[in-house]
């Protein structure tokens, strides 16, 4: 059995996770309509395979760089999934509604039975 390799197996799925998180925080799009945290995670997962597959970067991080890769990967193919697809993203708000008033319409709100009822 392997030893846990904490920077490879922990730290790679730990970046993705922060870069994710920091991504979802922007609010402006990257390139058009694309978020940042698609074009994140589209980068990361594409980028790692790509690099490992070319043998370019540091040959002490090629472990690191897959994982990275392999982390990214089941996101982004979700994504692309959805956009090829049409389907719309749940949760994505483009910014919070501000609740300035209740408003009863169409019609009254119902009255209780007894609201007219004086207790002595």
């Amino acid at each position: 059995m392997k030893n846990l390799d904490i920077i490879n197996d922990i730290g790679a799925p730990a970046l993705v996770t922060g870069v994710n998180i920091f991504a979802r925080g922007k609010t402006t799009p990257a390139f058009g309509t694309t978020s940042w945290a698609d074009l994140c995670t589209y980068a990361m997962a594409g980028g790692g395979y790509l690099l490992t597959y070319m043998g370019w970067g540091p040959k002490n991080y090629s472990g690191f760089i897959k994982n990275v890769a392999i982390a990214a990967a089941p996101l982004a193919f979700e994504k692309l999934y959805n956009q090829l697809k049409g389907t719309p993203v749940v949760g994505r708000v483009s910014r919070p509604v501000a609740m300035n008033r209740v408003s009863r319409y169409p019609g009254p709100a119902n009255e209780s039975p007894f609201q007219s009822v004086r207790l002595v």
